[in-house]
């Protein structure tokens, strides 16, 4: 039997720089680096913009519920179907067709979940304190410190809530990951570095 086509997912808590490890491992390991190109990649097959694409997967599932509910009483359907559901859909698609084209990197989207059956996943997830993350978001955005607390909280809230609910596994949870790394102590660099180690010893 051949061996599965190898995807590496990472999950990661806002301002952990994820997304950042994420592209330096892509550079190490000279593979496709897949993030915001999925939400583009389903907008463009659902037909709906890429603002609510982007927006959707940051929309905490109590509200994603409620506008399933009042979509489907007030006539809020695309494609003769509620529009939550079509984002969705799409992102699956899109996140399947990224890992149909090989091996790759792919941030976020429930990509680890979505799957896991027909590929060998190493999902890495990638957090740091709430401190440290604050900060981080602070500088990127130039924001106030507070301010940037105040997002990493609800950007988390919204991914957690996102993932748990398509998901069988717990987004952040140590034991639904292969490999999980406190970014606050280790470079980009050295992170990706350390991921690209555990892959290369992996059985």
């Amino acid at each position: 039997m051949a061996e599965k086509t190898r995807i590496i997912t990472i999950g990661r808590r806002c301002g952990s720089g994820g997304r950042e490890i994420g592209m330096k491992l892509a550079e190490k390991l000279g593979l496709p680096f897949y993030d915001k190109e999925i939400i583009t990649s389903a907008a463009k097959e659902s037909g709906l913009c890429d603002s609510f694409m982007e927006n959707f997967e940051q929309t905490p599932t109590a509200s994603l519920l409620y506008s399933l509910v009042m979509n489907a009483q007030n006539g809020g359907f695309y494609m003769g179907k509620p529009i939550e559901l079509v984002a969705y859909e799409a992102q699956i698609n899109a996140v399947r067709a990224a890992a149909a084209k090989g091996p790759c990197i792919i941030v976020g989207r429930c990509a680890d979940y979505i799957l896991k059956d027909d590929y060998d996943v190493v999902s890495v997830f990638i957090t740091a304190s709430p401190e440290y993350r604050a900060r981080r978001t602070a500088e990127f955005d130039g924001t106030d410190i507070k301010e940037a607390r105040q997002k990493t909280i609800r950007m988390d809230k919204a991914r957690a809530s996102y993932h748990n609910y398509h998901a069988e596994t717990k987004w952040g949870a140590s034991d639904s990951y292969e490999l999980c790394i406190n970014s606050e102590r280790l470079s980009s660099d050295d992170a990706a570095e350390l991921i690209v180690k555990y892959i290369n010893s992996r059985k």
